[in-house]
């Protein structure tokens, strides 16, 4: 009996060894047919989070010109500035929790599609010359990037190679800064004195409409297909294969195929609602995904790059040159997340997550003391201040959340980790206006950068170069493995 263990015991550890040999033997030779198809489907998936970035920026430098020419009262305009930025999140808050139900309609590709003519719809609307119609278009608009924060990066995630899961997943915060620049860069036109009868305005909004169409007119005439798991939980296994020989070179479609069958397995008679999310299996997870967020959106972004120009003119900066300092910090925002298509590659998820987090606690916490010092002198500081808050962020806050939080919940729990991320923009955005001592705020920010590093390094776990297999397990309790946890990846 003691030699058949032993025996069995050696199988097992030559059957660890032949994977871990396959699976450096995979990495090596590079498992894909092309890398530019990959990253051509994962762009214009992520269309719909540039989308996203023009939102968060174009009110930013459009503010002044949309309250004279909609005849808006001085009296009444931090209420609007106020209701305008908030309805973004507050209505994204509403599309990441409907996401999930609306992937129980229609497929992954369609999904995508939908939120796309709802983007249309919105679109239309902002060129309507009326305040109130603008904040509930803008509501629409949130509703839409909500949406898309929920669904674009379940769909990479389900349809990229594991050894591109950490460069694709970069390229959400990518394409949410280049939106920003955009928006920006758009801004540049606005007359510092506008007039009623201004309509450049009306181009401005349009904008996103282009986003739209182009994303719905490429998924439908050159990336027809779904993910290969959405595929299988169909029972559309050909049509599986065939989409893997696309992605994977022929000796690796065979291995692939039977991975993303494993993983529908552990699916097998698993029905997931949101009130899963929270049983004991789930919650762990849940909770960390959620702590994370919540540390996102209360490092400041949203509220550095909603009211940038505000702050640059605070500084004294003249119309033109807080616009141009505006898209050049935005520029340097995009720019870091170029780079750390490269970092992520090096470094593991959490080592960028403490580090970039306390670098970015420092950098707000020294534009919250250079806010109360009165020295025109000394502006120029503020400016690199606030490029280095962004290129910090960009390292880690920004990027690594978003993909952490992909990789190790399923749809519905991502959803509401995305649902706490809007939320909490909500709360940030619409409390801003009101608040002349920014150095308060810029205090808090800083505060809860420095705890998300400490969160960090005592509670989560590292997911770089583990299978999406090995990822569902990280945050399950032992004395439950026999039982099963919701899954990553699970027919919705």
């Amino acid at each position: 009996m003691e030699q058949k263990t032993q025996n069995q015991q050696k199988q097992n550890s030559s059957v660890i060894r032949n994977m871990e040999e396959q699976y450096n033997t995979v990495n090596e030779e590079q498992e894909y047919n092309s890398f530019n198809y990959i990253l051509a489907i994962v762009l214009v998936a992520n269309m719909g989070v540039l989308y996203f970035g023009y939102q968060l920026g174009v009110m930013s430098l459009a503010q002044n010109t949309i309250f004279i020419v909609f005849d808006v009262k001085h009296s009444q305009q931090n209420f609007y500035s106020s209701m305008i930025d908030s309805a973004i999140p507050f209505g994204a808050v509403f599309g990441a929790l409907l996401s999930g139900k609306i992937q129980d309609f229609v497929s992954r590709k369609n999904s995508l599609i939908l939120a796309d003519i709802f983007g249309i719809i919105t679109g239309l609307l902002c060129l309507f010359k009326n305040i109130n119609l603008l904040v509930i278009a803008r509501l629409f608009a949130g509703f839409v990037t909500g949406l898309n924060t929920s669904l674009v990066p379940k769909y990479i995630q389900e349809i990229t190679p594991l050894s591109l899961v950490g460069v694709m997943g970069i390229f959400f915060t990518t394409s949410l800064n280049f939106g920003i620049v955009l928006a920006n860069l758009n801004g540049q036109f606005f007359n510092e004195f506008p007039i009623p009868e201004d309509t450049y305005w009306y181009y401005v909004f349009f904008f996103p409409l282009l986003i739209n169409i182009t994303r719905m007119v490429l998924l439908q005439l050159f990336f027809n297909h779904e993910t290969p798991f959405y595929y299988i939980i169909n029972n559309e296994n050909e049509k599986c294969k065939n989409l893997l020989k696309k992605i994977y070179k022929p000796q690796y479609v065979d291995q692939n195929y039977q991975q993303v069958r494993q993983l529908a397995e552990n699916t097998n008679n698993i029905q997931e609602s949101y009130r899963d999310m929270f049983n004991r299996q789930n919650r762990w997870r849940l909770f960390i995904g959620c702590t994370l967020q919540f540390f996102q959106q209360f490092s400041g972004i949203n509220a550095v790059t909603m009211y940038l120009s505000q702050i640059y003119e605070k500084e004294n900066y003249q119309f033109k040159t807080a616009n141009l300092l505006t898209l050049l910090s935005s520029t340097a925002f995009f720019c870091a997340a170029l780079v750390n298509t490269q970092i992520v590659q090096k470094y593991t998820r959490r080592i960028i997550l403490i580090v970039g987090s306390a670098f970015t606690g420092l950098f707000i916490l020294s534009l919250a003391i250079l806010s109360e010092i009165d020295d025109k002198n000394i502006t120029y500081l503020t400016v690199i201040c606030i490029d280095c808050y962004y290129v910090a962020f960009n390292f880690s806050l920004g990027p690594i959340i978003w993909l952490y939080c992909s990789e190790i919940l399923p749809q519905k729990g991502f959803s509401i980790a995305t649902t706490v991320n809007q939320i909490c923009g909500t709360i940030i955005v619409m409390m801003l206006p009101y608040f002349d001592k920014l150095w308060i705020l810029f205090i808090f920010y800083s505060t809860v950068c420095f705890l998300c590093s400490i969160f960090t390094y005592f509670l989560v776990e590292e997911t770089k170069n583990k299978s999406k297999l090995e990822i569902q397990k990280l945050y399950q309790p032992q004395e439950s493995n026999e039982q099963k946890c919701i899954p990553l990846y699970q027919p919705i």
